[in-house]
């Protein structure tokens, strides 16, 4: 059987004094376009370090990369053929990727250079590897403690990982003690930034704006990302890079999936051994995938620990283990994308033929086919705005996942709707039909088609609060929604908006356009509502079955919105959402309820993360950046162990 091959390059802290030197005297010509690039000879940073800055963020990610870079090119010098699969952690996944094609090694010093001197500007945070427990009980330790801005940064082996935060949390005696009292190790790392933490949602920001200037190649070799743990998609993987400042690297996964592949030689390239080193205890140790992606033979030594999760993701604190009541959650606009669903739809029979049955339904009202536009159209990449295509597209997605769950025998308690997506909340709920659900969502996406290219929404990563404080930034924009507390929406007219961005981009705020065609949410809709209200009124409402959390009234759904459901679905759609007091009022008790966010994009998961740490745990079934098939399957486990 053909040996396959991994090339591995490490990130940050690999560096040393003397790196380098013999590449540099090998490779003269690219050393000098480096220097031209930088505007300073990196030979000189790396072997003699005169002003000993190489330990600077600035000056070390520019100066690993190119060390990596030139060893991946020595590498292939010396008539090894092209590796089977490539990775990098966190710093080292540029190498990773300039090996895989997807730009040029000045391109590559160029997108190092300027994340390297983001990140140095961050505000002061700080690190420290965990030693001796797993995961899921560095998890543990963390709920336990009154302390919410700390994440997994690294997860290294099921024996280390990296806690990654605000300063004053990170270095806490009461946090010393709680992880002393579990058995643990606390090594406080010489950092001066939070990296792949919540506190790096700025700086990701800014990168991505940055990365956005560059057209990137088609991988020619398949990338593991630290963000999912799976490679990349081939094209349109942008969104990996900027997500990868402020999320987890998931490099204890990644080089497990790597084993299950079949994968027995590990190359490291670059500077020093930490990854060869940390392969090695992997490769004794790795960590339990999913079914579907677990090796034919798998070794005695891929047995779960007890009492651990294997597939925790990276922020979530592990399931309850009695039994939670289950809580469905549907988005709405902006979640969707093309090829949302792919891989399942290609794989798995009962979301098939859920979608198959809603595309069919689809065809019937609108002559047209909703599958060839949604995965053998445009790709993934390019925005989703097509309104009642992604109306439709929504819609489906939502009801084919709840589909495939109760086929594997889970029935939601409650099910909790997001603006378009309490449609797909109602017809899971009983209260309405899936087609006749269907047929009300296109209907809604026809009366507002005339507002289509006018405006949109805004995602504002900030407080609320700013809103009302500071009018004069938002001009004639209507509050559309708020998430939580460190996520609003506006909406209007598209001239008002691009204002408004620009005012709060020359202030730091990141925002973020979402791909949704009209001002939803806002006084733009008036002009509808008698139309709008005589179309629902034409539907009839049964009383359903489950309860239904609304985000418009942040409330259980009472028996009154069926006297006049009409007049409820018109606030769905033109009062704002507030997601942040539907669960801070009608959750708030944490622990006895677990979320399965059904949105395309596991946007809940992430609103749940950073919005409600330490709360009801949330994971999605999919996402736009993942593996369906490991996903759904990762929840399912995650079901499953609820008893």
């Amino acid at each position: 059987m053909k040996t396959k091959t991994v090339c591995m390059f490490p990130g940050q802290g690999s560096q040393f004094g003397g790196m380098g030197e013999a590449l540099f005297e090998r490779y003269p010509d690219l050393a000098a376009q480096a220097d031209a690039c930088l505007g300073y000879s990196l030979r000189e940073l790396c072997v003699r370090d005169p002003d000993h800055v190489l330990s600077h963020t600035q000056y070390t990610q520019p100066a690993l990369y190119v060390v990596g870079a030139l060893a991946y090119l020595d590498w292939r010098a010396q008539g090894h053929p092209a590796p089977d699969y490539v990775a990098g952690h966190s710093l080292g996944e540029y190498c990773a990727l300039f090996a895989a094609g997807a730009f040029d090694f000045i391109t590559g010093l160029k997108l190092v250079s300027r994340r390297g001197e983001l990140m140095s500007r961050a505000p002061k945070g700080a690190m420290a590897a965990i030693l001796n427990i797993d995961p899921p009980s560095v998890e543990r330790v963390l709920a336990s403690l009154p302390f919410r801005n700390i994440d997994l940064a690294n997860i290294n082996s099921r024996k280390q990982c990296i806690i990654s935060g605000l300063y004053e949390e990170i270095h806490a005696p009461q946090l010393q003690q709680a992880f002393a009292e579990a058995g643990a190790s606390v090594l406080p790392l010489n950092v001066s930034a939070a990296f792949h933490s919540r506190c790096m949602k700025d700086v990701e920001g800014e990168f991505g704006r940055f990365l956005s200037q560059f057209n990137f190649g088609e991988l020619k070799i398949p990338v593991v990302a630290n963000y999912t743990a799976r490679p990349y998609p081939s094209t349109g993987y942008l969104d990996l890079l900027r997500l990868q400042i402020s999320h987890s690297v998931r490099w204890y996964e990644s080089a497990s999936w790597l084993l299950a592949q079949g994968c027995t030689h590990f190359q490291e390239l670059g500077a020093g051994e930490v990854l060869a080193r940390l392969q090695v205890k992997i490769a004794a140790d790795p960590l339990v995938l999913p079914l579907d992606e677990a090796p034919a033979a798998a070794a005695p030594s891929t047995a779960p620990r007890p009492g651990a999760n294997p597939d925790l993701q990276p922020g979530m604190r592990p399931a309850p283990r009695r039994r939670a009541r289950l809580v469905f959650m549907y988005a709405g606009q902006g979640s969707q994308y093309y090829r949302m669903g792919q891989q399942l739809y290609d794989t798995h029979e009962v979301f098939r033929g859920a979608m198959d049955r809603c595309a069919q339904e689809y065809r019937e009202l609108t002559g047209q086919s909703l599958l060839d536009l949604l995965y053998h159209g445009p790709g993934k990449g390019t925005p989703f705005v097509e309104l009642q295509g992604s109306h439709g597209a929504l819609f489906s997605i939502g009801h084919s996942l709840t589909e495939t769950l109760r086929a594997e025998g889970f029935e939601p308690d409650a099910v909790l709707g997001h603006s378009l997506g309490e449609y797909v909340a109602c017809a899971v709920a009983g209260a309405l039909d899936w087609r006749q659900a269907l047929r009300l969502v296109l209907r809604q996406s026809t009366l507002f088609g005339p507002l289509v290219g006018q405006g949109g929404l805004l995602s504002v990563l900030a407080e609320p609060r700013l809103f009302e404080q500071r009018p004069a930034l938002f001009g004639d924009l209507a509050l559309a929604g708020v998430n939580y507390q460190g996520n609003f929406l506006l909406s209007g007219r598209h001239a008002a908006l691009e204002l408004a961005q620009a005012r709060l981009e020359d202030e730091g705020i990141v925002c973020i356009r979402l791909p949704v065609p009209a001002a939803f949410h806002s006084p733009e809709l008036d002009p509808f509502e008698q139309a709008f209200v005589s179309a629902v009124r034409e539907m009839p409402i049964h009383r359903p079955r489950l309860p239904m959390y609304s985000a418009a009234t942040a409330a259980v759904l009472g028996s009154e919105w069926l006297e006049d459901h009409a007049a409820h679905f018109w606030r769905v759609v033109r009062e704002p959402i507030r997601f942040d007091r539907l669960i801070d009022c009608a959750f708030e008790e944490a622990g006895d309820v677990y979320f399965v966010d059904l949105s395309a994009s596991g946007s809940f998961a992430n609103f749940m993360k950073y919005g409600f740490p330490g709360r009801q745990p949330c994971r999605s079934a999919i996402n736009q950046f993942g593996n369906d098939k490991a996903s759904l399957s990762a929840l399912l486990a995650d079901l499953r162990a609820l008893g």
